[in-house]
């Protein structure tokens, strides 16, 4: 019962529906701060490299324009099993109370020569645990954190080695990096304030870009063809 109810809730975490994108390429916010750097990157990115995507590639290394985005699905999706994981080991804490598990287990081992109440009290936490863990499904909600960011983290390492070649590739190569490591936007320390003014400037720019292209299209689809004259 536990390992069905866990399965559904770790499927729903991949099906989650997305929210729609409000900052498109030609719809960017006036103001861009640590508020909405990086989902407006995203979005931005997402919408940039879903376009150069679909041009045809030769054989070869994978471009960062399709690694970007196995990489951000597998970031978010890595996100929201934290949150799962967090929630459910709250809820393990209310039901069993104190100290995890392997801490439970580590402290067994370690301090066998306790008295054997201690042992006692140390062997019925652990049992508790273990049964609100088979119930609530603790561990592989860890697990599958676990895998999701160690695949996160191949993709953003091969990423980075990558040689771009395009203006965007430049951007979403600088998103991950960010991403990766000041995914809350707090370090202080030089060079991280100076990445995030950049990835700013990068967007202010690919947004500007974009809106100039597509109103060359408009004005190409709407400017008539030609005159026609009858003889």
């Amino acid at each position: 019962m536990a390992d069905s109810e866990t399965s559904r809730t770790l499927h729903a975490i991949s099906r989650r529906k997305k929210c729609p994108a409000n900052h498109t390429p030609e719809n960017l916010p006036y103001q861009i701060d640590r508020r909405n750097l990086l989902p407006v990157a995203a979005e931005l990115l997402s919408a940039r490299l879903a376009e150069s995507g679909a041009a045809r590639r030769e054989s070869g290394p994978t471009p960062v324009r399709e690694l970007w985005p196995q990489w951000y699905a597998r970031q978010r999706h890595c996100v929201r099993a934290t949150r799962l994981r967090k929630r459910l080991a709250a809820e393990m804490l209310k039901e069993a109370g104190g100290t995890p598990v392997a801490d439970i287990e580590r402290r067994t081992q370690v301090e066998a020569e306790t008295p054997a109440q201690t042992r006692a009290e140390f062997r019925e936490r652990r049992k508790l645990w273990r049964q609100a863990d088979q119930r609530l499904g603790y561990s592989a909600a860890a697990a599958l954190e676990q895998e999701l960011a160690e695949q996160a983290g191949v993709l953003a390492r091969v990423m980075l080695i990558m040689r771009p070649s395009s203006f965007i590739e430049v951007t979403a190569k600088l998103h991950c990096l960010i991403v990766t490591h000041d995914p809350g936007l707090k370090l202080e320390d030089p060079p991280w304030p100076e990445l995030r003014t950049m990835l700013k400037d990068l967007i202010r720019i690919a947004g500007a870009r974009s809106a100039k292209a597509s109103a060359r299209l408009m004005e190409a689809r709407t400017k008539p063809s030609g005159t026609f004259t009858s003889t």
